[in-house]
């Protein structure tokens, strides 16, 4: 076997100390594209999760806008519910008032004070003093009617 010229050596040692290189590049090269395909994976993670985020923080601040409608919608209710109680109490009130005066009112000469739930043919017999004065009424003796008539 012929030795092969030192020339014709060094070639193949060059040869292949850049098929090492290549090799070695070509590890470098898959070890940045996975380096980089795992980037990318964590970046389109990170959207994905940002995007949820807005997503549930929009559906959370619909919810809340809709509470606080509804909130302020019973406010509204609420306060006219107690406006209208208001009113009523003052009517009431007002009313008291004014049939505390009329009872209190003194009894005008030649009338006799006559405050009765009874139909006004009764009232009529017992002011004219027809009768024996009480009509089948029980009363308390002041003209007030203490129980309904019967009939």
């Amino acid at each position: 076997m012929a030795q092969k010229p030192p020339r014709i050596l060094e070639y193949e040692r060059q040869a292949e100390q850049r098929a090492r290189e290549q090799d070695e590049m070509a590890a470098a090269q898959d070890r940045m594209l996975e380096a980089q395909s795992r980037i990318q994976a964590e970046a389109d993670r990170i959207a994905q999760e940002q995007y949820e985020m807005e997503q549930y923080y929009e559906t959370e601040a619909l919810k809340h806008a809709e509470e606080m409608r509804a909130h302020l919608e019973e406010v509204r209710k609420h306060e006219e519910f107690m406006r209208a109680h208001e009113r009523k109490l003052r009517d009431h009130e007002a009313s008291m008032e004014a049939f505390a005066k009329v009872i209190a009112m003194p009894v005008k000469p030649g009338r006799p004070r006559q405050i009765s739930f009874m139909a006004p043919s009764r009232m009529l017999e017992r002011g004219n003093g027809g009768g024996s004065g009480d009509a089948g009424a029980s009363g308390n003796g002041n003209g007030l009617l203490m129980t309904p008539p019967k009939g």
